[in-house]
């Protein structure tokens, strides 16, 4: 940058055009002003991206970004597999004439596969109470950025009972076995998949 904050770029392309259009004017260029000069450029450093933009990006998913966060534990199951249920808005009217909203799940078979089995998955926890220790609690691939909701598709996120073994909270990723259950509708609370006699243990990283 110069000390009056121009590009050097820009301000040899603006000594350019008034030079060309003054001798437009004087008769002596009958050609494009600009097709009589030549613009030297200069490599500028420590304040430039040179990174090539990113034209995949409207084709990814959230699913995509999965891999940031956490990893796929020995022997468990990645979140892109759940990412593959499809999220179907079921819309009804209730009593006094307000419309309810929420989502079920369209299972994908590699999902289907799934129920009734033990899974090992690694994520984050989104605590239900006050407790130290958690019972019930969701969990998905990603930290924990409201207190109030955790912002994740549901289907990225299981609603864990651990009733035999509470967890303590941690805001670092944990991994939870359980056995999966797919929840075929909920009304309440959009619940996809429950993980059922969850305890926490330990995996290498």
């Amino acid at each position: 940058m110069t000390e009056k904050g121009a590009h050097p770029l820009l301000f040899a392309l603006a000594v350019a055009l008034i030079a060309g259009a003054a001798a437009m004017h004087d008769g002596k260029a009958k050609k494009s002003a600009m097709s009589n000069y030549t613009i030297v450029t200069e490599t500028v450093t420590g304040h430039i991206d040179s990174k090539p933009m990113i034209l995949d990006a409207p084709t990814r998913t959230i699913a995509d970004f999965v891999k940031d966060y956490v990893n796929v534990p020995e022997g468990g199951t990645d979140w892109r597999v759940f990412a593959k249920t499809k999220e179907i808005e079921v819309s009804k009217k209730m009593p006094g004439g307000y419309d309810y909203v929420y989502y079920k799940p369209g299972f994908a078979p590699a999902v289907e596969k799934l129920d009734g089995k033990e899974v090992t998955v690694k994520g984050f926890m989104f605590p239900l109470g006050a407790a130290e220790k958690q019972k019930i609690f969701l969990f998905g691939p990603f930290p924990v950025s409201c207190p109030f909701h955790y912002h994740v598709s549901p289907a990225l996120v299981v609603e864990v009972h651990a009733d035999k073994a509470p967890v303590a909270f941690s805001y670092d990723a944990i991994t939870l076995r359980g056995k999966l259950r797919l929840v075929k509708s909920d009304p309440e609370n959009s619940t996809f998949y429950r993980l059922l006699d969850a305890r926490q243990v330990k995996t290498k990283k």
